[in-house]
């Protein structure tokens, strides 16, 4: 339901009526509404047309002056100046965001050196567009709007549009136009990175020349709220454009650097989008959304309508373009730590295998039933000692290997939830005895880094049955992990498998279960740690899950990615979609196109159906898995 500022302000502020008629009072007391106030005001003075039901708290509501008035006192705009913010004058602020801002001006005052103003010079109408901000360096961010207003796109890339009287167009951020002061410190704009898409999460990146005294902001790379009333401020250049209304928010030069503290009052699209209730104007488009408490980023504020509502990207979004972006920069790579590698990891020899009986294709049923293993394309298996078919057979599970990325390609588990045992965690990570180590990659790849052994086939899925325990302890071999990162969130990606047994369409308690990590020529690699200079660090996880439906009789595979949206990107136009790590159902053909493996006639038993989504708004292409309810487990009607 949508709630204008005045009303998320009247929600979020203690007291809100008594001082409210508070402040109108005052403001009466100090603008008599005579002929002569009128005429010294001036035909164009918003104090002109003033009349005493104007500054009423019955008048709250309307877009008027007293609407304006008592936002200009709880939610004011703060000059911020080459030395602090200056809070004079604020004794009818909120208390819980004034103490904030004043116990901590000087980290907020820090963060703000980063954020500039976005000049333009030689271009046709304007002067400045909007508010970028540091988060390298060298690279800034704004808003999709701020930067179109001096980029286009030509032949796949873009560039500077053309200035005025065929003047090259050239791009500032400056870092002070403070109030009262003509000093400027800018940096010039050299090459716009990335601008969004039209129905993607609205950011643009560019690369700036360095500036020493503009620090980075901290961007939150975490999931955005604690809670819905978190304070936060917004540090921009607000520019009235000439509306009398903003008078009493924003008296005073425009265009200057301005802090305006408020709460975050709600999200919505999944987290990535947050809304707020502090005061915006034109000119603060491309501005940080800082955290009170810690002033680090919390947002990009993109959108607002005076005295409506405030819109701005959540930082995760931006924090993973930022990431991504460095990556294809001059100079970047993986930062590592002084690197300790383990000088032998424990191998597990070949007699320890004998009698496994590994993923079992028939174990849903036979014909129409059975699940073999995928095909795997343009892929090459690891040769494995005295098999036939290079397949790694462990208790209720199987691995493919890749001879040339030294990763699995694909694993295979068979579940039988009827007979699953709650087991401690035990094992030791060792190599397979099976695989030439030059196929393998120990413990050196994950020493004193952020990487994680992350397990493809989860430890508690193959121990069920009188060989439980065994079945568990197979997973304990680096042929069935991965390397993920520690903040990479598994948490419904690891629950998926109970989430199909829980459901009352899986027939017997049964599912098969193919799990591997998406393998690109692109994907980064581990270049200063000694041992995995080969190694590339895979960005994406994919799943499907197969059950006999109880119902109908027939298999219903469905597909997931643990993905921050790579995948996804070329169906809904965004080079960065959504930034954190999620559970996304997908179709099996996406996953198919992916990897170039064969799954058969899986994706026909696909409820999302069997061909590729051709481009599409995103929750036509995939759904964020939260729980069972989110699964789609049949064919929808």
């Amino acid at each position: 339901m949508f709630r204008s500022q005045i009303d998320q302000v009247r929600q979020n502020t203690h007291g809100f009526a008594e001082r409210a008629a508070r402040i109108l009072e005052a403001r009466r007391d100090r603008t008599p509404l005579t002929l002569g106030a009128v005429l010294q005001e001036g035909s164009g003075g918003w104090a002109a047309a003033l009349q005493p039901a104007d500054l009423s708290p019955d008048a709250l509501g309307r877009h008027g002056q007293a609407e304006a008035v008592v936002l200009s006192a709880l939610r004011p705009a703060f000059f911020v100046t080459s030395t602090g913010i200056e809070v004079s004058g604020a004794s009818e602020a909120d208390p819980d965001l004034l103490d904030l801002v004043t116990s901590n001006c000087v980290r907020l005052h820090r963060a703000s050196m980063g954020v500039g103003r976005v000049d333009l010079l030689h271009h046709p109408a304007l002067s400045h567009a909007g508010t970028g901000f540091l988060i390298d360096d060298r690279l800034a961010v704004t808003s999709r709007e701020v930067a179109l207003a001096f980029a286009e796109r030509l032949q796949g890339s873009w560039h500077m549009r053309p200035g005025r009287f065929e003047t090259p167009l050239e791009v500032r951020l400056d870092y002070h136009h403070h109030v009262g002061s003509s000093s400027q410190m800018q940096a010039e704009v050299t090459e716009v990175l990335y601008i969004a898409g039209d129905q993607e999460p609205d950011f643009a990146l560019l690369r700036v020349a360095r500036q020493e005294e503009a620090p980075p902001l901290d961007l939150l790379g975490g999931r955005p709220l604690h809670d819905k009333r978190q304070a936060v401020a917004l540090v921009g250049y607000p520019s009235t454009d000439g509306n009398q209304a903003a008078d009493p928010l924003f008296s005073g030069p425009s265009g200057v650097k301005r802090l305006a503290p408020g709460f975050v009052t709600g999200d919505s699209h999944g987290d990535l989008v947050l809304a707020a209730d502090y005061s915006s104007l034109g000119g603060s488009a491309g501005a940080p959304v800082l955290s009170l408490e810690d002033g680090k980023v919390l947002g990009l504020h993109v959108a607002g309508r005076f005295m409506e509502s405030n819109r701005a990207v959540a930082a995760d979004v931006v924090d993973a373009a930022r990431r991504r972006i460095l990556v294809s920069l001059p100079g970047t790579a993986i930062p590592q730590a002084q690197i300790q590698i383990q000088a032998h990891a424990q191998v597990s020899p070949a007699s320890d295998f004998t009698g496994r009986n590994g993923f079992d294709p028939d174990f849903l049923g036979t014909g129409n039933l059975r699940v073999p293993l995928p095909g795997l394309g343009p892929w090459k298996a690891a040769p494995v000692r005295d098999s036939g078919d290079d397949v790694l057979r462990y208790r209720n599970f199987s691995v493919i290997q890749s001879a040339a990325r030294r990763l699995p390609l694909v694993t295979a588990v068979n579940i039988d939830g009827a007979q699953s045992r709650m087991l401690k965690r035990r094992g030791a990570w060792r190599l397979d005895g099976r695989l030439d180590p030059a196929h393998q990659v120990g413990n050196e790849l994950y020493v004193n880094n952020a990487l994680d052994r992350g397990h493809m086939v989860r430890r508690r899925d193959p121990g069920w049955g009188p060989d439980a325990e065994e079945g568990e302890s197979d997973t304990f071999h680096y042929t069935n992990c991965a390397p993920q990162h520690e903040n990479l969130n598994q948490k419904h990606w690891l629950g998926l498998e109970d989430y199909i047994l829980e459901a009352a369409e899986t027939r017997g308690f049964r599912v098969s279960v193919l799990t591997g990590p998406v393998l690109r020529d692109t994907d980064r690699r581990l270049k200063t740690q000694p041992g995995t200079e080969d190694i590339a660090i895979p960005e994406e996880f994919w799943k499907i899950a197969v059950m006999v439906h109880a119902e109908t009789g027939q298999l219903t595979a469905t597909g997931y990615v643990l993905s921050q949206g790579r995948m996804i990107r070329p169906l809904v136009q965004s080079a960065f979609v959504y930034g954190r790590y999620e559970t996304y159902q997908v179709r099996i053909a996406l996953i198919a196109a992916e990897t170039g493996l064969d799954f058969g006639l899986l994706p026909s038993g696909d409820p999302l159906g069997a061909d590729l989504p051709r481009e599409a708004a995103f929750p036509q292409v995939a759904h964020v898995i939260d729980g069972p309810h989110s699964l789609v487990l049949t064919k929808q009607t």
